[in-house]
């Protein structure tokens, strides 16, 4: 099988599509996929029971992200007939995407409010499958990486001249937004890591 440069696989995951907002779900996908191996529907079953609130991805969104990976060779399908019914195909990670989702996973979010609250919430569903250690270093880096964008905003602000409201209010909004998730973080820490025990 032929594997991709960095580069080159960046250009690749950023073609893929549907996006929703600039965030792809191809990695929720993957995600699912990385604990058992799934039917089609089954996958988009998942989204909309587990993560409904956070994805709005509808079922031929689903598909078409199934087949971009299985074209970059990312997951395998395997073709299973049914008797009489028409038969499905059944989908699984390979070495490479499961090497790629885990990658992922370990990656602070994006620091944006959107990013947050869509990239961040699907790494800790996931994480929270496999410990409630990755959990607490993942929250705990996503927290040092907020609060060092609010310290570089926060100097950014401070050199903005006085005569520059509008620059100053587009700054002000971000970093008000940004210390509320940090609050939303540390108000949903303790839950997550009980999950653990449940």
């Amino acid at each position: 099988m032929y594997v991709y440069s960095s580069s080159e696989y960046s250009i690749i995951m950023q073609s893929f599509s549907p996006s929703i907002g600039g965030l792809s779900p191809r990695y929720v996908i993957m995600g699912f996929l990385y604990f058992h191996p799934m039917h089609g529907y089954d996958l988009h079953k998942c989204l909309s029971s587990d993560l409904h609130e956070v994805w709005h991805v509808s079922q031929s969104q689903v598909y078409s992200v199934l087949k971009n990976l299985n074209r970059y060779g990312l997951i395998i399908s395997t073709h299973l007939n049914e008797g009489k019914k028409r038969g499905r195909d059944l989908y699984s990670l390979t070495d490479q995407g499961r090497s790629e989702f885990i990658t992922w996973l370990y990656q602070p979010t994006p620091v944006s409010v959107r990013s947050i609250r869509v990239e961040f919430i699907s790494r800790m569903y996931f994480a929270s499958q496999l410990s409630g250690e990755l959990c607490d270093q993942l929250i705990k880096e996503q927290v040092g990486c907020i609060r060092a964008a609010i310290t570089e905003l926060k100097s950014r602000y401070q050199r903005i001249p006085p005569t520059q409201l509008f620059n100053q209010m587009g700054l002000e909004l971000r970093i008000r937004q940004l210390n509320g998730v940090l609050d939303w973080i540390e108000h949903i820490w303790p839950s997550v890591l009980e999950l653990e025990s449940m």
